[in-house]
């Protein structure tokens, strides 16, 4: 009795289904379906339209003895313009991102000055990106010194004394290892052990919405995370710099001093690397690594805060290593030009 009434309402409920379906095709007829007939000739309209303006911007040619040269120059800009516009979107994209970089470092250079912003949040939010910058890059930046050492330091060291060349010590080393490759490794090690963990954390955090529960309830999502960030990257830059610089050197004369090709005390070598640097190195290499450290910080915060919806991580974190290797470059070269 049960399967006899269940085969009874069985035709009854297909062809109520039946109907339904045959509702939404109807509605789907008159609006989806007219639209697209609709948008298909205003396709055909606008390409219409683009045949003419060609043909009117080819009668507007004079003529004259290469009148066909531009012509044909009209007709392959015509053709090629949606190539240009790509091109052009992905150049105005980097150029949109250091123009944000400029603006945001202006903007926490501005609201460093005002002591209402270092609120409570915003002096533990320092403390601890300072923390992670110093403690968490130490080891990296130690390790990466000391191979340094072994590899520049010790075999300059090593040839110049071969080649009688003693005097040119100080002067090589600054040039090459102060000022070009301590600057370049220290900016590598604070973005991949904490600009890409910046980028990370501020992507999360927009994407899950909380810096804009942060804004509702009135806090400033740049004062308390972009700002803190900054300068903790700022001062561990210059922190981990001074750690490199020195621990190169030093490893450098231990081993050239272990195989007998350095003579002079430890004390004796630092005061000719001291004496070789001019007054400009005093003030730019310390500035070097201060502005590297700055723009990394910041960088980082904005590529992670300026999250898009179809950005994953496979995407993000390449994106922002890439642009943080692009102003550690630019730093770089800028410094390289004023020496």
């Amino acid at each position: 009795m049960k399967y006899s009434d269940d085969f009874e309402k069985k035709p009854s409920e297909q062809k109520e289904e039946q109907n339904r379906v045959e509702a939404m095709l109807s509605d789907l007829d008159k609006d989806g379906i007219n639209d697209l007939d609709q948008y298909v000739e205003d396709i055909r309209n606008r390409e219409i339209d683009q045949t003419q303006r060609l043909s009117v911007q080819l009668k507007l040619v004079k003529d004259g003895r290469f009148a066909w040269l531009q012509k044909i120059g009209i007709i392959l800009f015509w053709y090629l313009r949606p190539i240009l516009y790509v091109i052009g979107e992905k150049t105005r994209s980097y150029f949109r991102f250091l123009l944000g970089v400029l603006a945001a470092s202006w903007g926490v250079l501005v609201e460093s000055i005002s002591p209402i912003t270092w609120r409570r949040t915003v002096k533990y939010e320092f403390k601890r990106s300072l923390g992670q910058v110093v403690c968490g890059g130490f080891f990296s930046t130690f390790f990466t010194a000391t191979l340094a050492g072994l590899a520049v330091v010790s075999q300059a060291i090593f040839w110049l004394g071969a080649a009688g060349l003693t005097k040119m010590t100080g002067p090589i080393l600054i040039t090459i290892l102060v000022r070009e490759v301590a600057p370049i490794l220290v900016g590598m090690i604070l973005l991949g052990r904490n600009g890409i963990l910046t980028v990370t954390e501020c992507s999360l955090l927009a994407m899950g919405g909380q810096l804009k529960s942060l804004t509702v309830m009135g806090i400033d999502p740049f004062i308390t995370i972009v700002l803190p960030r900054a300068w903790a990257f700022t001062i561990g830059s210059f922190t981990l710099g001074m750690i490199f610089g020195t621990t190169s050197l030093f490893m450098g004369y231990v081993v050239t001093y272990a195989l007998g090709t350095m003579q002079d005390s430890i004390w004796t070598f630092y005061s000719n690397i001291l004496a070789a640097m001019s007054v400009a190195d005093y003030v730019l290499v310390p500035l070097k690594f201060i502005v590297m450290g700055f723009m990394i910080g910041v960088g980082s915060c904005i590529t992670g805060m300026n999250v898009k919806v179809n950005d994953e991580p496979s995407t993000l974190l390449p994106k922002g290593f890439t642009r943080g290797i692009m102003l550690i470059m630019m730093v770089n070269i800028l410094f390289t030009l004023d020496f």
